[in-house]
């Protein structure tokens, strides 16, 4: 007979477990990407406007990074990861059912304020267990397969949109997270090993705000995750209708090309830092820019030239991610579950303000956004120069 499923000794989900909670609130944003031309024709809205279907995903996270983190330390992992799945199934069912559009945006922000769990409490107990360079690499190696999480959004959110539109999505991200609610329950152990040091929140934030390193990191990961979002979200007006899969097949395209860019992070030597790996990844990002505007000046509208071009953005984003959240905070130690939440807390509050932001760029055009990316890139690359100069 076999023994019933159990936690590891370490108290880690199994590394299955771990991939899926580390995907989930991925996917659960990227999924809705090919349902929002059928969102805007049941509530009659713009394309511009649906984009705050978006935006309002990342708003709930920030919050809900910030709750959880909060939580983890003082409840511990565990209760905080399974609070969090059952908070983030409540409001996507209550999203698929919404009577109006205002109704969906508020369920949807508590969706991500549950889903935000899977994000903060994993990558706790992962910094719980392991440090330094080991910690770095199972960042990398996470990297590699999770680039395949928001590009399989996009592919499972057009088979569940072509058959039951955007309440058919809603549904399958409520199946998903009430599966993993199971499987936390019955294989995720605690990690914790000691009460977390009393450090009063504001204090913490305080502390961390005088510390320039950490915020030009934040602005870093929120910008290369402005880049990729902004892409999901403007994709299906740009593209414009595509064969079977539709806009599945620019994010199986987007997918392999993050799974490069993380195995090539793999195979460079150790003596190439996590900085010099992340100048290498913003290089990539810059050629990806590059090329989006050669296809648009090329060809005004380029359709799907212009999701091609992008490929080197998503490289560039499977190469620099790790290394910045990695090393991240290596400094706070002694807070860890309340410090993750802070620093998630102000680069996904940023990407949500930013994101928010796009909806105001006319979607018919591919030249505005291609020069707010281009914007967005020699920003990033003055933060990381700044960076090096601190560390």
């Amino acid at each position: 007979m076999k023994a019933p499923l159990s936690p590891r000794r370490d108290g880690l989900p199994p590394a299955a477990l771990l991939i899926a909670l580390l995907a989930l609130p991925q996917a659960a944003e990227t999924i809705l990407a090919p349902a929002l031309p059928d969102l805007a024709r049941h509530w009659r809205l713009d394309a511009a406007l649906t984009q705050s279907v978006m935006g309002i995903y990342f708003l709930g996270f920030a919050a809900g990074v910030l709750l959880w983190g909060w939580l983890c330390d003082a409840w511990g992992r565990r209760p905080a990861l399974l609070a969090g799945l059952c908070t983030g199934l409540a409001g996507t069912l209550c999203a698929a059912w919404a009577p109006g559009f205002e109704a969906l945006l508020a369920e949807r922000f508590v969706q991500a304020l549950g889903l935000a769990t899977c994000s903060i409490t994993t990558q706790t107990m992962l910094r719980d267990r392991l440090q330094g360079e080991a910690l770095t690499r199972c960042f990398i190696m996470l990297g590699a397969v999770l680039s395949w999480s928001p590009a399989l959004g996009p592919l499972a959110g057009q088979l569940l949109a072509d058959q039951a539109g955007f309440r058919g999505v809603l549904g399958g991200i409520a199946a998903l997270a009430g599966l993993l609610l199971a499987a936390g329950w019955a294989q995720v152990g605690e990690t914790r090993t000691a009460p977390a040091a009393r450090q009063p929140m504001l204090r913490l934030a305080r502390r961390m705000l005088r510390d320039p390193e950490l915020l030009c990191t934040a602005m870093l990961v929120a910008g290369l995750n402005l880049l990729a979002f902004s892409f999901y979200a403007a994709g299906p007006f740009m593209t414009g209708p595509l064969p079977w899969l539709g806009f599945g097949w620019i994010g199986m395209a987007v997918a392999l090309a993050g799974t490069l860019g993380a195995l090539w992070n793999r195979r460079l030597p150790a003596s190439q830092g996590p900085a010099r790996r992340v100048a290498l990844g913003l290089c990539c990002v810059a050629v990806g820019v590059a090329a989006q505007g050669l296809a648009i000046w090329l060809a005004p509208m380029p359709g799907l030239w212009w999701a091609v071009a992008a490929l080197p953005i998503f490289a560039g984003y499977g190469m620099a991610i790790p290394n910045l959240l990695g090393p991240a905070l290596r400094r706070y130690g002694d807070c860890l579950g309340r410090a993750g939440a802070l620093f998630s807390l102000g680069y996904y509050s940023l990407l949500g303000l930013l994101l928010a932001a796009t909806s105001w760029l006319p979607f018919g055009s591919p030249v505005p956004l291609a020069l707010a990316w281009a914007g967005v890139t020699l920003a990033l690359a003055g933060l990381h120069r700044l960076r090096g100069r601190l560390t």
